[in-house]
């Protein structure tokens, strides 16, 4: 058995995979998928990271089986065919509006339509899904995870997929719940209550697209003299690249590990950490009501009529007063190191020896730890530039479930589907 930690994209690619391999003959394992919120909650707007009304980073058309590669065979054709099924065209046909989304140039779908989507993609893959929130995970019995859910629950798994964004990354001083001060998911359960009616000021601590998309909300809630700083520690805001040759990385990541590895790193920078999508740069480009700012939150006092930022560039220190401080610098994808029970938190460290973004292999799991540990957050700088994103979940489900599936050659296939007939 397989589990998946997180009902999101990710999650709901594997169990959808699973199905498709069950469908195609091969012999898939069992997938569950545990998370103590709604299936894709995370984009529907009622648990933070969005309002749900923000329009999707990546074309629709890269969904959960994109880009469906020839992973597994001679049962690659009959793979592609179930997964064909789970499509974002297919979704729009049986709701009878593809052709008004093709003919209004393909729009991209908000956050709350994809999320739609991946629900209906979740029933209708009868994925199996365990509400719990997980406490603990520990090796145990042998090689097989046992995850602890709440207090006591427990699950035994062969292997275990972490996904999701993990905490929101906080600066020195950050209070954990405090009005004036909020982070990249907590920021869109508070935002109704920025008021309009009196000018305030704002600092958005981050570059990336977190960043800007709490930007051009609060430019669109703020009284039109309030003002908003975006603090970033290059001091200008960069956008992301869109050309093939970028995009190429993200679909199919077979040249990847050839580059050199300060050219990988130099590539996660360019396109995809610290930058605004090409949209959100349209956008702002023609905002007025916020600037650039060059430095970082080195602190934070949060006081009850404002909150004090203080500012290094350098080595220059600036302490800067603002009436609500979003900090939005990205979320924790080492999350799970918390949870580790000794024996597997032992087996882990031993099996790193270094950098965790280095050891990620090929199924995106810990290089040298059992049981598998599967970690496509992490697997940007090792594997490829779409993992820990949505840019090729169908290739990431290839990824991890080819650990857990014996291909069967052609002969073998035919003679079972005889059978079956």
């Amino acid at each position: 058995m397989l589990a998946v930690v997180g009902a999101g994209p990710k999650g709901i690619a594997i169990a959808a995979k699973a199905r498709a391999l069950a469908a195609a003959g091969l012999p898939a394992p069992r997938v569950v998928l545990v998370d103590r919120g709604a299936v894709a909650g995370n984009w529907s707007g009622r648990q933070g990271y969005t309002s749900g009304l923000l329009p999707l980073g990546t074309p629709p058309e890269k969904d959960v089986g994109y880009p469906y590669p020839a992973s597994w065979g001679v049962a690659s054709a009959d793979v592609a065919a179930a997964m064909a099924e789970y499509s974002w065209q297919r979704h729009l046909i049986r709701h009878g509006v593809y052709g008004d989304w093709v003919d209004r140039g393909r729009m991209r779908p908000t956050h709350r339509q994809w999320s739609a989507y991946l629900r209906e993609v979740a029933g209708a893959a009868e994925a199996e899904i365990v509400c719990g929130m997980v406490t603990r995970l520990e090796v145990a019995g042998g090689d097989r995870w046992e995850i602890t859910l709440g207090a006591d629950d427990t699950i035994a798994a062969d292997g275990v997929v972490m996904t999701g964004a993990g905490p929101a990354i906080t600066v020195p001083g950050q209070p954990r719940d405090h009005r004036r001060v909020l982070d990249g998911r907590t920021y869109w359960l508070a935002a109704h209550e920025l008021h309009r009616e009196r000018a305030l000021s704002a600092c958005v601590v981050g570059s990336g697209e977190t960043a800007a998309s709490v930007v051009i909300d609060l430019l669109k809630r703020f009284h039109k003299h309030s003002t908003i700083d975006v603090l970033t520690t290059r001091g200008v805001l960069y956008s992301r690249g869109e050309s093939y040759d970028e995009n190429r990385f993200y679909s199919d990541p077979g040249d990847w590990p050839r580059l050199a590895e300060a050219h990988r790193r130099e590539f996660l920078d360019r396109t995809d950490r610290g930058v605004f999508s090409l949209q959100a740069e349209a956008t702002l480009n023609q905002a007025r009501g916020f600037r650039t700012l060059a430095g970082r939150a080195a602190a934070i006092e949060a006081r009850e009529q404002d909150v004090i930022v203080t500012i290094a560039y350098g080595e220059e220190r600036e302490r800067v007063a603002y009436d609500v401080v979003v900090v939005a610098i990205g979320f924790d994808g080492r999350w799970f190191e918390a949870i580790l029970g000794d024996n597997a938190s032992a087996r882990y460290r031993a099996a790193l020896g270094g950098e965790l973004e280095r050891h990620i292999d090929v199924d995106l799991s810990v290089a040298g730890l059992a049981p598998p540990l599967h970690l496509p957050v992490m697997a940007g700088l090792a594997q490829g530039p779409g993992f820990p994103n949505l840019s090729c979940l169908g290739l990431l489900s290839d990824r991890i479930l080819r650990r857990y599936v014996a291909i069967k050659d052609r002969g073998t296939l035919a003679s079972e589907r005889r059978e079956r007939a």
